[in-house]
């Protein structure tokens, strides 16, 4: 029997042992976290944005299609009452979708569901994408790892306590980087079908959240890199990718035309908190809002008097044009946001105010992140896509608005535990060459 008859006997059995792994991960993972979920004694939280979200799914399994037909807004004892429509929320159709599928299933307003099935399911999910990513990165005597440490970050648990999008948007960017991972591993000769899945999941994480819409910059630039500074490969992979952006993305475009008249890449609010983070008002320190004096009195008094849209259009208009009329001032406060705000570990205080459990760990992980990118220096080609995609993110974010770390942080943590990983694995190897080099002496003697 030849080598090539060996391997390929060989194929299926590695295939379906891979299969059985993935899927015994995965329940365990799914086990865990059912006992995240069992821990809180709750069944479910929900904001404001909750309600919405399951507002527009209501909607949709109505006939009525993606559309808000109420509003939402505190009212006596923080208690969330609905309020007549005053405006057309557009929000990335993804997560209503998926909000949809569970109600449909099991009844409308079923967060308890939502909670259990859907949040559980992308959870566990987004742990195996841990596994298959630092199996690529690191191999797989090691990519237990990832997979552990993003199973012990207790932030993806509590914030999955939420009807929220942070689940489904940690799992999206966990397929982003697994995606990205694969292609870095074939960049000389990537298949078309890594192109375009890794285009198709850059257009579905856009359309739950359109934080990656500003991406491809630096994705041409790191391709661009990747192959040795040959313009004419990087442009045949850099089209693609878009191109496969584009056509996923495409549909909710022709919709949001025909329906509103105007171009809308994901959703159509935002532009008051980009004003809050780009004046000369902003304190780069505080993230609440209310404690924000980030507008003109004067100003906001006019504003406010016109049409939601054309309010959504000034606010953005003002935000731009202190960014271009402020160039230095307005890099030195984004960094200064990122420093005070995104990469603060979450505190004692805010922890208990929002009833956490396991939130001291935050900090450590963050360090553990900090010294995996001091040791992925000493290789940088190899694990580049995870520190520019650490850089790209924290700076938009801090860039758009003032949040906080906790919450707003939660989808660059995939690449630091990715990152803090290394850490382990260079430890591991580092005790198993001292073992390996004791146990040869011991031979010898």
């Amino acid at each position: 029997m030849n080598k090539q008859d060996k391997k390929a006997r060989q194929f299926p059995h590695r295939a379906a042992q891979g299969l059985w792994i993935t899927g015994l991960l995965f329940f365990i993972a799914l086990g865990l976290e059912f006992l995240y979920i069992r821990s809180y004694q709750v069944h479910y939280f929900i904001s404001k944005d909750g309600y919405l979200y399951t507002n527009i799914a209501e909607s949709f399994l109505q006939g009525k299609g993606l559309v808000n037909t109420v509003n939402f807004a505190e009212g006596a004892n923080q208690v969330m009452q609905a309020i007549p429509k005053n405006r057309d929320y557009i929000i990335g159709p993804v997560y209503p979708l998926l909000l949809a599928l569970i109600y449909g299933i099991f009844g409308l307003k079923n967060y308890t569901m939502v909670v259990a099935v859907l949040h559980a399911v992308l959870g566990a999910g987004s742990a195996v994408l841990a596994y298959k990513t630092g199996e690529l990165i690191f191999g797989r005597r090691y990519a237990w790892i990832p997979y552990l440490l993003t199973l012990g970050y207790p932030l993806f648990a509590f914030w999955g306590m939420y009807i929220l999008t942070e689940v489904t948007y940690v799992f999206a960017i966990w397929l982003f980087l697994y995606c990205l991972a694969r292609y870095a591993r074939d960049v000389a000769r990537p298949k078309l079908r890594t192109l375009l899945i890794l285009g198709a999941v850059i257009g579905l994480a856009n359309l739950v959240r359109p934080l990656l819409l500003l991406y491809f910059p630096v994705l041409g630039f790191w391709i661009f890199w990747m192959k040795g500074w040959r313009l004419k490969a990087a442009l045949r992979d850099f089209c693609l990718i878009v191109l496969m952006t584009v056509i996923v993305m495409s549909p909710w475009w022709i919709r949001n035309e025909l329906k509103y008249h105007q171009f809308i890449a994901a959703t159509n609010y935002g532009s008051y908190e980009f004003y809050l983070g780009n004046n000369p008002r902003t304190i780069t320190n505080v993230y609440f809002v209310f404690d924000q004096p980030s507008y003109d009195p004067a100003v906001k008094e006019r504003i406010d008097k016109l049409p939601v849209e054309e309010q959504e259009k000034e606010y953005k208009s003002l935000g731009v044009s202190y960014i271009l009329s402020h160039p230095v001032l307005f890099v030195e406060r984004t960094i200064a946001k990122e420093k005070n705000l995104f990469w603060k570990p979450v505190s004692p205080p805010e922890g208990q105010e929002y009833k956490m459990k396991g939130d001291f760990l935050d900090k450590w992980y963050l360090l553990l992140g900090a010294a995996g990118i001091v040791l992925s220096l000493a290789r940088l080609k190899k694990y580049s896509f995870l520190l520019l995609y650490i850089l790209y993110y924290s700076f938009v974010v801090s860039m758009i608005t003032v949040v906080s770390g906790g919450r707003y942080r939660l989808p660059v943590m995939p690449a630091m535990i990715l990152l803090g990983s290394l850490f382990f694995v260079v430890l591991l190897k580092g005790i198993g060459k001292i073992l390996g080099v004791e146990q040869r002496a011991g031979r010898r003697a």
